[in-house]
């Protein structure tokens, strides 16, 4: 039965691959006969492998043209938004200081918003997630956010002819990434002052970070462009941890309409069990956090 969410919930590639399958156009079908309008891709795949393999997303980045365009036809198909997908780092933690001004890291950043351009093109996505990556120790912390700012304007003017915005991520995975806070996020998009650059309000790496997600959610509205979700301890889907999903997804709800906004609310998390089973749970949790 295709169920009528209230909210527009956004699987990974991968959220569903037990029962729809590995081929990712296999995957588009099965999840719009859920009832999802939306997909997301983070490329990443769980640290948990023992215990969860399910992986989160295919990457976009490194797919071929080909496949690229065959994904954004079949999304225009099924009436389907393509989310957010990620400009990931070389490595983890990152190592190209955005924040140290340094010519050669912008350059590198500003090349890879340059392939990310081509890949929203062909797949007709809206958001590209950006990330911060580390903290300059050398550098007072103004300077550090002067210059990430910099970057982000410069990485503006290739996304906004396009009409993608760039999701800024608050993140909570090491103790060296920059971005932390939505009222840190909120500063730099305020100063940055471009309809190409919003916050990524990710609520599992919030909610690890600084807690009261509908007191920051409201403080920062202006500036949240997209949602992502995740309950806490554990990173699965809502309803596994303390986050009270219900209560959030009802506030973004009226909030949006009163609004008059529009937000995809990407699923970025593992399924708390294994197989088909953990997707009919996964299905089940979100049918029943939408039920307000």
């Amino acid at each position: 039965m295709k169920n009528n969410f209230k909210l527009k919930y956004a699987p990974h590639f991968g959220s569903f691959a037990h029962s729809a399958g590995k081929d990712p156009i296999d995957q588009l079908h099965y999840i719009a006969d859920l009832g999802f309008k939306a997909i997301e891709d983070s490329g990443f795949v769980s640290p948990l492998v023992q215990f969860n393999s399910t992986r989160m997303g295919i990457g976009m980045c490194s797919q071929t043209p080909e496949m690229l365009t065959k994904i954004g036809e079949t999304l225009a198909k099924l009436d389907m938004e393509m989310g957010t997908f990620v400009i990931t780092p070389t490595k983890w933690p990152p190592v190209e200081l955005v924040t140290s001004g340094k010519p050669e890291y912008l350059a590198e950043f500003l090349n890879k918003c340059k392939s990310a351009v081509e890949v929203a093109k062909r797949l007709n996505a809206k958001f590209v997630t950006i990330t911060l990556d580390c903290f300059d120790r050398s550098l007072p912390i103004e300077i550090q956010t002067a210059n990430a700012i910099d970057a982000l304007r410069r990485a503006s003017d290739l996304f906004e002819p396009i009409g993608v915005t760039m999701a800024i991520e608050t993140l909570s995975d090491h103790h060296e990434l920059f971005l932390r806070t939505s009222t840190q996020a909120y500063m730099i998009c305020k100063a940055v002052n471009r309809n190409a650059c919003k916050i990524l309000f990710d609520m599992y790496h919030l909610q690890k970070n600084e807690g009261r997600l509908i007191y920051h959610i409201d403080m920062v509205w202006s500036e949240i462009g997209y949602f992502q979700i995740g309950d806490e301890p554990g990173r699965f889907e809502p309803g596994t941890g303390e986050i009270n999903y219900k209560n959030i997804f009802k506030h973004i709800y009226n909030k949006s309409k009163a609004d008059n906004k529009d937000f995809i609310l990407g699923m970025e998390h593992y399924n708390s069990i294994e197989g088909i089973e953990g997707e009919k749970a996964l299905l089940e949790a979100y049918v029943q956090a939408d039920n307000f």
